[in-house]
């Protein structure tokens, strides 16, 4: 893959992106995994009453997190949002793409593990969310 394919351009921060077109190869792996992510994301609404939501993406900067589990494949993302640690004001909620990929110094995590939102909170912050069911998603 010489290019990144417009759907995935479209879900990486406009900041990341424009270092990742400057050296395309160094980060192939990466573009690889986001492209095979996006393929089985789930659409909105799809995740609705599971007990463990898959964590497709997770979008990062600091302690400012947003774990989605859900897009549309236009703007539209379903997910769980930790802002600045502030972890008893993070919740489940709607995002649009474009004002993700638009917030400076934010960053898609290429190397995020198969897991689900909840394994990744538990993960992350043990002492506040508790144990999930399987701690990772299959």
């Amino acid at each position: 893959m010489k290019t990144i394919l417009p759907e995935v351009a479209a879900i990486i921060p406009a900041a990341q992106l424009i270092i990742i077109k400057k050296n395309l190869s160094a980060y192939q792996d990466g573009i690889e995994r986001l492209a095979a992510r996006l393929q089985k994301c789930p659409n909105i609404g799809e995740t609705d009453n599971m007990k463990e939501h898959p964590a497709v993406f997770h979008y990062f900067n600091g302690s400012t997190d947003f774990y989605i589990c859900e897009y549309d494949g236009k703007r539209s993302m379903f997910g769980y949002a930790v802002l600045g640690g502030d972890l008893d004001n993070s919740e489940w909620g709607y995002f649009d793409l474009q004002d993700l990929i638009s917030i400076p110094q934010f960053n898609i995590d290429y190397h995020f593990e198969k897991q689900s939102v909840e394994a990744a909170l538990y993960a992350k912050y043990p002492k506040y969310f508790k144990k999930p069911e399987s701690e990772e998603l299959e």
